[in-house]
């Protein structure tokens, strides 16, 4: 592998991983407003942003909307 390619797959591993914190500190805030103010829209609203978070990372969608040859 070239030298682009290694940065390029470091450079994603850093944002998984950062992904990854921001799911576990979300998940975090939904444990304490779930146990301590049970309000619905807000945890509605968590879990829609996780879901994002997901599917846009984790998933790849964000590949289905770029001008790659192939797909």
């Amino acid at each position: 592998m070239n030298n682009n390619q290694d940065e390029a797959k470091q450079q994603e591993l850093i944002q998984g991983v950062g992904i990854f914190l921001v799911l576990a500190i979300l998940t975090i805030v939904e444990y304490f407003v779930g146990t301590r103010a049970p309000v619905a829209a807000i945890m509605w609203l968590l879990a829609i942003l996780k879901a994002g978070l997901v599917l846009w990372f984790f998933m790849h969608i964000k590949r289905a909307f770029r001008d790659e040859g192939g797909h």
